[in-house]
């Protein structure tokens, strides 16, 4: 009797040392997968919709074509999830918004929402750099996350300095006394005319209240500010100055060969940033899905390939634009220097600042 109960006893734990592998397995590919179907249903899956409203040029690539890139990146680490992408007009954003439609994400130049009402709260994101952390701040809390940007300059034509044996500078900087120097002796001379690029929602004027290390007189101001908005004139040779942006600028300079301007810069203000938001009262996965594609404008990646588009990061990428010394110049200095205004407040200003006071005024609130 002991040997058979002995005999059972062993057959026993042999089928259970045989058995207990595999449901032991069975066990750990159930709670696998039982995470793995749990993390998915908290997570969004299906269509999101971006626009790109666009108001000022790139130098290379085009803006389109960059976020194209970023929504690839996305959709790779998140298979469920479908980005499509429409590309707008600053008149056709406003008529679609006007007619009930509103998208998902929102790319959008700074001052193109007076408030911050369509838009949901971001969380604080510490990779921006100081000067663009307020740009769409409003009420305390962050509803935008500015993730390129360019800058003005000035751009001179070297055949008509050479035609009037006035000699330009080797420099690529303008501080504000030698520019005061140069714009008087424009002035004395009275052969040198100006053209200047007025992008939509953009307001290059305020760039001259931000020139380096001091300010310009207004007789010299006023030289460049009531410049006419014309800058075929001066890609055709028939106009000696023009004060655009950086990438408007390179951009015409790979299409045209009639001129190789002399470009400077000159100035720490810019209001040429673009901004991406997140619509407000969505459901949480959708909007937590949403604000996760809007960092992921920030990552490294995404900011050093702004360099196809001849645009700033955002953040701090240390050797972008070595090889190029314009752009590494302005980007170093807009890391420390730059002044931005608030996106609502620039917006919202019943006119457009005309004076230094006014444009601190608004890259002051949101802070």
């Amino acid at each position: 009797m002991k040997k058979a109960f002995t005999l059972f006893l062993c057959l026993f734990f042999a089928v259970l040392c045989a058995l207990s592998p595999s449901l032991l397995l069975q066990g750990i590919h159930k709670n696998t997968y039982t995470l793995w179907a749990q993390k998915r249903q908290a997570r969004y899956t299906g269509d999101l919709v971006l626009w790109h409203i666009v108001s000022f040029k790139t130098g290379g690539e085009s803006g389109v074509s960059y976020l194209k890139a970023r929504i690839r990146a996305f959709e790779q680490k998140n298979p469920y999830v479908f980005v499509e992408l429409r590309a707008l007009s600053v008149p056709e954003a406003r008529e679609a918004i006007a007619g009930g439609e509103f998208p998902d994400l929102v790319s959008f130049p700074l001052g193109f929402f007076a408030d911050a009402s369509a838009l949901c709260p971001l969380p604080a994101n510490s990779s921006l750099l100081r000067p663009f952390r307020h740009a769409g701040r409003s009420g305390g809390k962050i509803y935008a996350y500015p993730y390129m940007a360019d800058f003005y300059t000035l751009s001179a034509n070297p055949d008509a300095f050479f035609a009037e044996d006035m000699p330009l500078s080797l420099e690529t900087e303008w501080s504000a006394p030698a520019l005061l120097e140069w714009t008087q002796a424009l002035l004395s001379a009275g052969t040198f005319s100006a053209s200047l690029s007025r992008p939509l929602l953009a307001f290059p004027e305020a760039a001259l209240f931000c020139t380096r290390n001091g300010a310009l007189s207004g007789k010299s101001r006023s030289f460049w500010q009531n410049a006419p908005a014309d800058t075929s004139a001066f890609w055709a040779g028939e106009v000696s100055l023009l004060l655009s942006p950086a990438a408007e600028v390179k951009r015409a300079e790979s299409q045209n060969t009639v001129l190789t301007p002399q470009v400077y810069g000159f100035s720490d203000y810019t209001d040429l940033c673009q901004l991406i938001g997140v619509r407000a009262g969505m459901d949480t996965q959708k909007e937590a899905i949403c604000q996760e594609f809007a960092a992921a404008l920030l990552s490294r990646t995404a900011q050093r390939a702004l360099s196809s588009l001849y645009l700033l990061p955002t953040t701090a990428q240390e050797d972008l634009y070595a090889d190029a010394p314009l752009y590494h110049q302005e980007y170093a200095r807009l890391q420390k220097c730059a002044r931005v205004p608030n996106s609502f407040a620039f917006a919202a200003a019943p006119q457009l600042p005309a004076s230094a006071e006014e444009c601190a005024k608004m890259w002051q609130l949101g802070k």
